[in-house]
């Protein structure tokens, strides 16, 4: 009885307490659905979207970037990482047991056919080492040989990112090769888009090129100023997940959501034209290069303009790095952001505000001192010039010619040093100190006057010092001196490229008078006697004429070396473009280090400007004209046509295929083959040479490279037909 009353009670809680719990869980799950359905139900439908559909991104393929002269500068090209599939695996029978050879090796089965792929592997690793020559064909033998080599090789072994596709695509369907190159990894295609420099550094720092750092990514360059043009807009594709990893594109009009407004299709790059001629800025970079490696310097650029327009047909920026090789400055642009004393160059600028003040009437036949030194003022500031003239008097003319630090200083002091403030403002309103603003993306910093607070920054100012400018700046203001005082802005681009429509860049005017034209005439009279009769006279040998000062600073920090530099325009009468050369930190002065280098671009843009042959044709008689030892005459007829030369024959013989140049009566004879003897191939060229020999019965063999200038056997001696001649090239 009283184990009963004792039982009852104990049962009793334990149902409650089991209803309880029964209660408990069911209110938490209840709770869970409603939190789940009403409270988190817009996160949770999130979620569940997301993993069902996905917008994916197409991105854009970025325009491409042509030269002037209608080459490629800049593409998209399409690339692919090489991965290797090189496992293997025990060889199953169809019963699915294992295979062994003589009962004890397991035979195996692999994606390689064992003599096929390694027929191949040589080949492989030349078609890489062509594509990345700083890895040697060694080192992909050996990376792919070691992986080969393993007992359980590697199913997706990544040999080379970034192989050109048409590469990639030689080296898969080599036979042997055809399924282990890997398509598709584990993190998606192997394919993908770079940006591709055709002419590899000619311009490259003009083109621009890619960036990524901590806080920013970009472009410099043209890449970076036309970038919103360039990239274009990446599609965006609703796609919807079918198993894992497979996902299915759908059209916008079928996604069952508001989102589906936001799918749009791929709008790719507009292409742009740039104002650079790979032409002219191939030969600047060569000649600026020789320059540097004759006389030293540890950068140096060279810019030329369009005089009308303002478009820049060269930039040129090299540097020389710790090993003592010249290349392209990448990441920083001299034309545009570099900063320099201008020394003489900047004497037109100063003598410019002079003919400008009508205040003080300057008169360009005045004379003033221009030679040896002279002092200013109560400090008695003195003044030298370096150029071996003795003490005497100039007109303004002959200061310029003379690059004279006297005479621009006595002018400057005979009137402005009561006044000093109206000669530094007349220079900053003529000259384009400030930010050029170019369309490139560059980093520039302002340059200017420094505050005149004595006689010697007063005197310094009017031959090139106590001031900062660009090379950009200084050609800006010659190019107004040329174009009679209209100032434009440089341009380095010429067309937007939008479908089939061409969209022209226009010229920018910055300043519509920097003087009048009378004074423009006056300063280009001036510079065309700096070249005939001055300073840059080594130049002055042209029949189309230049004009130009030559500049020579000494930088503070560079003891014994120096900054040279020339800028000029061309043809001297009616100029079309304008010049300027720098080299920073050589051993020579402008007219040394910089002129010779102004005068091969002057050369080749008058060569190949058709608007300028009338020059070489008023002129005939005072060019050299070009000459061929010895050459096919259908050819040089061709070369002479294309010249606009005559072609001079003074042998009025049956014509024959071949033509040798006559010096003493200063033309063309017709040559014949001989029979018995080796024809004389000196001074021919080894296309020339080697046709000639082997029309006559000869074999050909050479060394080195240029013009023909020995052979063995000799010239007109007896060798027998088949024999081999030996031709020496320099």
């Amino acid at each position: 009885m009283e184990k009963k009353e004792y039982t009852k009670p104990l049962f009793t809680k334990m149902l409650v307490l089991y209803l309880l719990l029964v209660v408990a869980a069911g209110g938490a799950m209840l709770w869970a659905t409603i939190k789940t359905q009403v409270v988190e139900g817009d996160m949770w439908r999130e979620i569940a979207s997301k993993r069902e559909w996905i917008d994916r991104v197409e991105p854009a393929r970025r325009g491409t970037i042509f030269s002037s002269d209608g080459k490629v500068l800049a593409t998209t090209v399409p690339v692919c990482d090489l991965c290797l599939d090189l496992g293997r695996w025990p060889k199953k029978d169809s019963k699915g047991a294992v295979v062994k050879k003589d009962g004890v090796t397991v035979m195996e089965s692999c994606i390689t056919n064992d003599s096929a792929f390694l027929a191949n592997l040589d080949r492989v690793c030349s078609i890489l080492h062509t594509q990345f020559p700083h890895k040697s064909k060694q080192y992909y033998h050996d990376r792919i040989m070691n992986e080969y080599g393993k007992t359980s090789p590697s199913r997706c072994l990544y040999v080379e990112r970034k192989v050109p596709y048409s590469q990639w695509e030689a080296i898969r369907r080599l036979k042997g090769w055809e399924r282990c190159v890997v398509t598709k990894t584990a993190e998606g295609s192997v394919s993908g888009y770079v940006r591709a420099h055709i002419y590899g550094n000619l311009g490259e720092n003009v083109v621009g090129l890619h960036y990524r750092t901590r806080s920013a990514e970009g472009y410099t360059g043209l890449e970076g100023y036309y970038d919103s043009v360039l990239r274009g807009q990446d599609g965006v594709y609703r796609c919807r997940r079918l198993t894992l990893g497979t996902w299915l594109p759908v059209e916008g009009e079928n996604v069952p959501d508001e989102d589906s407004t936001l799918l749009h299709r791929r709008v790719d790059g507009k292409s742009i034209i740039a104002t650079i001629d790979t032409r002219y800025q191939d030969i600047a970079e060569s000649a600026l290069r020789a320059s540097m490696n004759q006389y030293g310097g540890k950068r140096g650029c060279a810019i030329l303009m369009e005089v009308a327009t303002g478009y820049v047909l060269v930039c040129s920026n090299l540097t020389r790095d710790t090993s003592g090789r010249i290349a392209e400055q990448l990441w920083s642009n001299m034309v545009c952001s570099g900063h320099y004393e201008p020394g003489s160059t900047f004497k037109t600028v100063a003598m410019t505000s002079m003919l400008n003040d009508k205040s003080i009437a300057l008169d360009t036949s005045k004379r003033v001192c221009a030679g040896g030194q002279k002092e200013f003022g109560a400090s008695k500031q003195v003044i030298r010039d370096d150029h071996g003239y003795i003490t005497d008097s100039a007109n303004l003319a002959g200061v310029l010619q003379r690059s004279s630090n006297v005479g621009m200083s006595e002018l400057a002091w005979q009137y402005y040093r009561n006044r000093r403030g109206d000669f530094k403002k007349g220079i900053e309103d003529i000259f384009p100190y400030g930010m050029m603003h170019p369309d490139l993306a560059v980093q520039e910093t302002p340059t200017g006057v420094v505050p005149l607070r004595s006689d010697r920054d007063f005197l310094n100012l009017s031959y090139g010092y106590s001031c900062t400018v660009t090379p950009l700046q200084m050609v800006t203001f010659y190019n107004a001196i040329a174009g009679g005082g209209r100032m434009v802005k440089p341009l380095f681009c010429r067309e937007v490229l939008d479908g089939g429509r061409r969209r022209e860049v226009k010229p920018v005017v910055i300043k519509e008078h920097v003087c009048s034209e009378e004074t423009a005439k006056q300063m280009r009279e001036m510079l065309v006697g700096v070249v005939e009769g001055g300073t840059g006279k080594k130049i002055r040998n042209t029949v189309y004429g230049i004009g130009g000062k030559t500049g020579t600073a000494l930088p503070v920090k560079d003891k014994g070396l120096r900054n040279s530099s020339f800028v000029g325009f061309f043809p001297a009468d009616n100029p079309r473009y304008t010049c300027m050369v720098m080299v920073e930190g050589t051993s020579q002065v402008g007219a040394e280090a910089a002129a010779p280098v102004f005068k091969k671009i002057a050369d080749c843009i008058v060569a190949f400007d058709k608007d300028l042959g009338s020059i070489r044709l008023q002129d005939s008689d005072r060019v050299e004209r070009p000459v061929a030892a010895k050459c096919r005459r259908g050819q040089l007829e061709e070369i002479h046509q294309l010249l606009g030369l005559p072609f001079v024959v003074v042998d009025s013989s049956a014509a024959t295929g071949w033509a040798v140049y006559d010096s003493e009566r200063g033309g063309y004879c017709n040559y014949h083959l001989p029979t018995d003897v080796v024809p004389d191939c000196k001074g021919m060229t080894i296309r020339d040479a080697m046709q000639l020999l082997r029309s006559t019965g000869y074999k050909v063999r050479f060394s080195g490279q240029g013009k023909v200038v020995g052979q063995s056997p000799k010239a007109r001696t007896a060798a027998k037909k088949g024999a081999t001649v030996v031709l020496e090239l320099r």
